[in-house]
């Protein structure tokens, strides 16, 4: 019975390793995009930190039937789609076939029906609460590789209500010298009560060492 028992506990030590490296190994495999990285945070990280792009901004939860969506992507200069640094799940997870105005210009842009589970995963989230929260970049394509162009285009897109949106937008100068830009908002509708969904956005070049 002792000799039975001792086999069982060992082999559900070996099943917890398994199951450890396993995971460990798919996070490995899976490193250029990011999985196991929540690309939503609450805290701003060091200006050592290597070359980064940061995006703060405010945020306040619509309580509203079709809103509280957002995107933030980033292409080159030529239109190239090039990254998603963040999206909802809702909109990302098929939401947009279901609801066209959801996001539709990141939708052009993504394309998302071409964006496997695992990309997936890591540049999209539920819905955060209302907030303060920061979005870094590190210059990295969909695919992990390094981005060399020397100027690139920022956007943030926000599905406030139906069709009532925000954009912001501009230019990210790659170089030695580190920069911050307050882009203004573009509204769909200009009359909105929704403004205050995505406010305050500060854009910085973090140039690393």
């Amino acid at each position: 019975m002792k000799k039975k028992k001792k086999l069982i506990i060992i082999a559900i030590i070996a099943g917890a390793v398994i199951v450890v490296l396993a995971a460990a190994g798919y996070i490995w495999v899976m490193n250029p995009f990011n999985v196991g990285i929540d690309p939503l945070v609450t805290s701003s990280r060091p200006a050592d930190a290597g070359r980064l792009l940061e995006i703060s901004f405010s945020y306040s939860k619509q309580r509203l039937i079709a809103s509280s969506q957002f995107a933030f992507w980033i292409e080159d200069m030529d239109g190239n789609y090039i990254d998603t640094l963040y999206v909802t799940q809702w909109t990302a997870r098929g939401g947009y076939s279901y609801r066209p105005l959801s996001l539709p210009i990141w939708v052009s842009a993504a394309q998302p029906s071409g964006i496997g589970t695992v990309e997936m995963d890591a540049i999209s989230g539920a819905t955060p609460r209302s907030g303060s929260y920061y979005i870094y970049w590190d210059f990295t394509d969909r695919n992990g590789n390094m981005v060399t162009d020397t100027e690139l285009r920022f956007f943030i897109e926000g599905t406030m209500n139906f069709n009532d949106d925000v954009m912001y937008t501009g230019v990210i100068t790659v170089g030695d010298e580190g920069w911050t830009q307050t882009p203004a908002p573009e509204f769909s509708l200009q009359d909105s009560v929704y403004k205050d969904m995505v406010t305050d956005v500060r854009v910085t070049f973090h140039p690393g060492r």
